[in-house]
């Protein structure tokens, strides 16, 4: 199977790229650390630690010393506010890091596979019309050599043709070569291929 010829595979196939998948998992991490910092801010409430246990009357729960548990509870993100707001900044920047690197590996990796697809594209054009040359030369080759046979011409023609093949051939070979390289290229681009169906390939994690 040839590379993809549209756009539409591309996001699912870059997926398994292991930069991108890396930098979606820091962005992710980055996301669930602001929302940790965020959490930290509000007051946290434990009735087991205010009553040391599970009180055998309900009215212990209303008591003065319950009360004052509560408040110091309350009161306890109030005076620590200015440092959880630096750890909630702090987070945030981290975030915004995460974003900007997993949006730079998105933008790299498309940039990758846009290369690799026009080069890929240059080099197949021209092997094909390369190997439309060289079948030409191989008629006219083969068309001197019966002349030669039938004593039409002599060996100087068919020693012509020959001459004009040889180099076609091997700017054929080139060309073929410089097409599978691409290809290379853009199979690490895509990150192992673009065969989504393909049960070798590399899936990324759930």
């Amino acid at each position: 199977m040839g590379p993809p010829t549209t756009s539409q595979q591309l996001p699912e196939l870059l997926e398994r790229r292991p930069d991108l998948r890396e930098a979606e998992q820091r962005l992710v991490a980055a996301n669930a650390a602001v929302g940790v910092a965020k959490a930290s801010q509000f007051p946290t409430f434990s009735l087991t630690g205010l009553l040391g246990g599970v009180a055998p009357e309900l009215s212990r729960i209303s008591g003065p010393g319950t009360e004052w548990a509560v408040g110091a509870s309350l009161a306890g993100p109030v005076f620590q506010g200015f440092r959880l707001q630096r750890q909630k900044d702090a987070a945030v920047a981290q975030w915004e890091q995460a974003r900007v690197r997993w949006q730079a590996a998105v933008a790299g990796a498309f940039g990758e596979v846009s290369t690799a697809l026009v080069a890929y594209g240059k080099h197949a054009e021209a092997e094909k019309e390369l190997a439309a040359a060289v079948d030409a030369l191989k008629s006219a080759v083969a068309l001197a050599n019966l002349r030669y046979t039938a004593g039409l011409s002599n060996y100087l023609e068919v020693l012509d043709a020959q001459q004009q093949l040889f180099p076609a051939e091997n700017a054929l070979s080139q060309a073929r070569l410089a097409r599978l390289l691409t290809m290379v290229q853009l199979y690490k681009a895509l990150g192992g291929g673009w065969n989504l169906a393909d049960p070798g390939a590399v899936k990324p994690n759930p």
